[in-house]
């Protein structure tokens, strides 16, 4: 069976993320036909299995912390469901048609102090869940900053499980995403693209480090990732477009227009896209492209806004 997501606008503490399943059972089952479920995280600690054909609520399950930022991962099979939450400190993994708790990962152990800002992915197969890991030091009488890790967890390890593996990544790293090929897309100042097998990275779409004399730098906050319904890892950029700016020339807000853009890659293929798409006009949150009209691009914080690009 088909089983596609899809994936919806969420406000701050909400993460939306809609499977396709049987009418006849909820997902973790099977039955004749298709139907569309939505999962999201809400307070004080649940994680909402809502039918959208019916939109009531089916299946509510009880999160061990608090539930920010609530990114959930769904498992390739859509049977289980990965939840970063807690204070952006821990990962729990439930199966769906029980809500048993089967995974669980605390990240901060001692005096070290380690939160993940919505960097969760689960590798193609569903063996591995990664995290973007900030870690700080607490000590008597200042903090000491520590590398920023990515980490690899087995998700059959069971409850309290530790890092299987883990590698020194980028700074400033929020939404992740796995390819079809396993390799993980780091959203940072660039996106990267790593191995997660050896750590090595490189930059696959350049951001902040573009140099283009026509824009000034690229301005990023993506906490929520909404692509997978498309096959993409997508977030959204603001930036001022210079009219009359020579290379040389510091950038004149007064000779700009300040707009809103798209970078992406594609999840299969592995190739990436930056677009302008829209004006400046209020402040958007997160964003994705129309299913089956791609041309057309959503974006949300206080208003939900469309934009043709």
């Amino acid at each position: 069976m088909r089983l596609p997501l899809t994936l919806l606008a969420l406000s701050c503490l909400v993460t939306v993320a809609a499977c396709q399943r049987s009418t006849d059972a909820p997902p973790g089952k099977t039955g004749p036909a298709e139907r569309d479920y939505m999962l999201t995280v809400s307070r004080p600690n649940t994680l909402n299995l809502i039918d959208l054909h019916e939109n009531k609520i089916v299946r509510q399950c009880e999160l061990p912390g608090a539930p920010t930022p609530g990114t959930v991962v769904l498992s390739p099979d859509k049977t289980l469901a990965y939840v970063l939450a807690d204070g952006f400190s821990d990962v729990y993994g439930f199966r769906l048609d029980d809500c048993e708790l089967v995974f669980s990962t605390r990240q901060s152990s001692g005096n070290l102090r380690v939160k993940s800002f919505g960097s969760l992915a689960i590798s193609p197969d569903g063996g591995e869940i990664y995290t973007h890991q900030n870690r700080v030091k607490l000590l008597n009488d200042h903090y000491l900053m520590q590398a920023p890790l990515v980490a690899v967890f087995d998700t059959s390890a069971g409850l309290n499980t530790p890092a299987l593996r883990s590698f020194e990544a980028p700074r400033q790293v929020t939404i992740m995403a796995t390819g079809a090929d396993g390799q993980l897309y780091l959203g940072g100042p660039d996106i990267y693209r790593m191995d997660v097998t050896t750590g090595e990275y490189d930059v696959a779409l350049r951001s902040r480090s573009l140099e283009d004399p026509a824009y000034g730098a690229r301005d990023i906050l993506s906490v929520w990732p909404l692509g997978e319904v498309n096959g993409e890892l997508i977030r959204m950029y603001s930036v001022a477009k210079y009219r009359n700016r020579q290379d040389d020339e510091e950038g004149d807000p007064e000779d700009a227009d300040f707009l809103w853009g798209y970078e992406r890659v594609d999840l299969q293929t592995g190739e990436t896209e930056s677009q302008d798409f829209g004006p400046l006009e209020v402040v958007l949150f997160t964003s994705m492209r129309r299913p089956g009209h791609l041309d057309q691009v959503y974006g949300v914080l206080n208003e939900l806004k469309v934009f043709d690009v």
